[in-house]
């Protein structure tokens, strides 16, 4: 009988487990005793018989006494494994990418002349932008803002995506574009304003000043002709044929107090024309009024002036 002592039969055990080792269900298992140190003399290792085919024997099972008094074998030294198994690609826990971080913004103050002067030319430049942004509007080209911010800061940052020959063909271009828009936007307004001042100058009741302007006293008031010296408050609106306004008070719906010698002149002239509570219209046409560059007006203003109230020098 070939015989195993319990710590070599463990360590067979943990091999064949280790190795994939199975026995098939139609094979009969060798059935050997456990020994146990206190029934078990000194083992003696002698060679495995020859294995002879032939039928395999009946199992054979032991009484339930037998069963009773020979427990089962119990493994309390079981080797450590031979080898360990790496883990596979599929369960390895992939690494955590890191999420990029916003980049932070510069802090800046203006505590310093310089750096009010850089934020100063910035603002400038907004504004600027902004403002062709509004006229291109007007001749209904659409400029898109992200894009032109997108144009500056590749210049800051001297990554700019066209070519010195790129942007002065497209600006040339554009130029012109704006050129054709501009003149076909004035001859209309030009248009508009002529038909405006052939309506109006119809009206009963229009008078024209020496300064060539054109005005309609709609309610004369009450009360004594104003002089230099008065004070008056008065509610005024310049605005053009098309609706736009372009002057007034700076507060929308307020009054404004002038003394009358220090009244604009197209102002102080007309409120001489009516008195307190009074109404005026007056029509400003092309070229009429000459401004800082001795040139006048190439639209149409319209003026209504009401004065509200009067204060009387004394």
């Amino acid at each position: 009988m070939f015989t195993l002592s319990r710590k070599k039969g463990a360590c067979l055990a943990g091999i064949l487990l280790l190795s994939g080792a199975a026995v098939a269900e139609d094979t009969v298992p060798v059935v050997t005793p456990a020994v146990t140190a206190e029934t078990s003399p000194a083992v003696v290792e002698k060679p495995a018989p020859a294995v002879v085919a032939e039928p395999a024997p009946a199992k054979l099972e032991k009484p339930e006494s037998d069963k009773a008094a020979v427990p089962a074998p119990a493994v309390t030294e079981t080797p450590a494994p031979l080898t360990t198994l790496p883990t596979s690609a599929a369960t390895a826990t992939p690494a955590v990418k890191e999420e990029p971080k916003a980049p932070v913004k510069p802090e800046f103050s203006l505590n310093s002349e310089e750096q009010k002067r850089a934020y100063a030319s910035g603002v400038a430049m907004a504004r600027y932008i902004e403002d062709q942004i509004q006229q291109q509007k007007a001749l209904h080209i659409t400029l898109d803002k992200n894009i032109m911010l997108a144009g500056i800061a590749d210049t800051f940052n001297k990554q700019v995506k066209m070519s010195d020959q790129d942007i002065h063909a497209t600006l040339t271009a554009f130029d012109e574009q704006v050129k054709v828009l501009t003149k076909a936007e004035a001859d209309k307004k030009s248009a508009a304003d002529k038909a405006f001042l052939a309506d109006f100058s119809k009206q009963d009741g229009v008078k024209k000043s020496k300064q060539g302007l054109l005005y309609l006293v709609k309610n004369k008031g009450q009360g004594e002709a104003l002089k230099d010296t008065d004070t008056v408050e008065v509610s005024y609106q310049g605005k053009l044929v098309d609706g736009t306004i372009v002057d007034g008070p700076q507060v929308d719906n307020a009054n404004q107090i002038f003394r009358v010698a220090n009244m604009p002149p197209v102002l102080r002239d007309s409120v001489k024309l009516i008195r307190k509570g009074g109404e005026i219209q007056v029509v400003i046409p092309p070229s009429t009024v000459e401004n800082a560059d001795n040139k006048g007006p190439n639209v149409v203003v319209i003026y209504t002036i009401s004065v509200v109230d009067v204060n009387k020098a004394r």
